[in-house]
This record gives C-alpha cells, structure tokens and sequence, in this order.
C-alpha cells in the first residue's frame, strides 16, 4: 500500500495545499517557477484545489461551482496505489469527492491556474459570458 500526499491532507489532516514540496512536480511552461515542461499552461485541476473549491473528500456536494451534474471527471491528484492497482481522486456527477482506479473511463476537464494579482477586467465565468483577465 502506498498512498499519496494528497490522500494524507485531504482524508487525513484535512488541510488542502497548493504548494507543491518537488520541483519536478511543478508543471509551468517556462522553468521560472517549476519544470518548463508544458507547451501550452493548461492542465487538470488537482484534488487540492477541489477541496479548496469545496468538495469534501468522502463526501457529496452538489452547491459549488465544480458541480455539474454532468460527467465524472478525473482530478490530476493519485490517491494510492495497492496490489498493482493505482486509484486517482474523482469529481462524480453526483456531486461526490472520492477516488477509482485509473482503469475507469471519466471524462476531463482543463484547469488554468493565474498568476496572484491577476485582475478579472469583465464576465462571469459562464459560457455565454466567459471571464475576461
């Protein structure tokens, strides 16, 4: 059995992170503040920031903006790894915050993560008027 860090905050300690301890771990485009290993700065939301968002690990939320009824989605987050099976944290339809093992079809959704300071100048996240930075 080998769990990972995300497992032990959120089941565990319940203080979500959004420091990353292993600079190899760090994905950005350029290596100012990671690895440099993207081409475009756009990735899967962690289970972290899920948590942050709301979500409670074990638990159903269907009151926050994550939720969307609509797909089970895959979270970048490995939750453990035991008897040749690796399981990853996944936001469910349902509103459920937990985790399955990567054999599983869900979908994906792309995740940006701006910069502190970053200025919202119009819009309101939605589709028909999506935000302007």
């Amino acid at each position: 059995w080998l769990s990972f860090g995300a497992l032990g905050r959120l089941a565990s300690s319940k203080q979500p992170s959004l420091i990353c301890p292993r600079e190899i771990d760090k994905f950005t485009v350029n290596g100012d503040n990671g690895n440099g290993t993207l081409t475009y700065p756009v990735g899967l939301i962690s289970a972290d920031e899920i948590a942050y968002a709301g979500g409670v690990i074990w638990e159903t939320n269907t009151s926050y903006y994550l939720y969307t009824g609509e797909r089970d989605m895959w979270s970048l987050s490995p939750s453990y790894f035991y008897n040749y099976r690796v399981a990853e944290f996944v936001l469910y339809s349902s509103g459920f915050f937990g985790d399955n093992h990567v054999s599983n079809a869900y979908g994906l959704r792309p995740s940006v993560s701006l910069k502190p300071g970053t200025v919202v100048s119009s819009g309101d996240g939605s589709s028909t008027s999506p935000y302007v930075i």
